[in-house]
């Protein structure tokens, strides 16, 4: 288990926290007002890093002949970015739920008809990949893996993008 230093345990905190909860911490008095603007945004910085992380893991996998893992990655890359835009935009962790974090992406979003497309077909290629045992042959998933790579490039460029276009980063 990785060792996790107190602000590490203070982001984990802000990240995950709902509207509400984010709402009731208090950030103007008192001798030394609580930062929580910025730890939003450092956040959701944090978390558009960790799809990034997750693309290069994908681009790793492929290299390696691991396409059904690929695609996991290449999910949770477009899931983290999502979810990132999404925690900014609302201000808390409210729609952190896979089936749920789509139907919330920001509605002046560019595109948003293709992004929540692209999440939600994404969502459902990695459920096959990581759950189904057929099609056996891992070769019969490169296709996929291949085409997933470029959507998730593209949908994590895109809420990159946006998060700094209204700058929440």
């Amino acid at each position: 288990m990785p060792n996790v230093r107190p602000m590490d345990l203070l982001m984990r905190h802000i990240s995950t926290c709902k509207k509400v909860e984010l709402e009731g911490i208090p950030t103007s008095g008192g001798k030394y007002p609580f930062p929580i603007i910025q730890l939003i945004q450092q956040a959701t910085s944090d978390r558009l890093a960790l799809a990034g992380e997750h693309l290069r893991a994908g681009d790793q996998l492929i290299f390696a002949l691991q396409f059904r893992s690929a695609i996991s990655r290449y999910y949770y890359a477009m899931y983290h970015a999502a979810r990132s835009v999404v925690y900014a935009e609302t201000r808390g962790d409210d729609y952190e739920k896979h089936h749920v974090v789509v139907r919330h992406l920001p509605h002046h979003m560019p595109d948003l008809a293709t992004r929540e497309q692209q999440l939600l077909s994404a969502r459902l290629l990695r459920n096959e990949a990581d759950y189904d045992v057929y099609p056996f042959s891992i070769s019969e998933w490169e296709d996929d893996a291949r085409m997933l790579s470029i959507t998730a490039s593209d949908f994590v460029q895109a809420c990159e993008e946006f998060a700094l276009t209204k700058g929440y980063v």
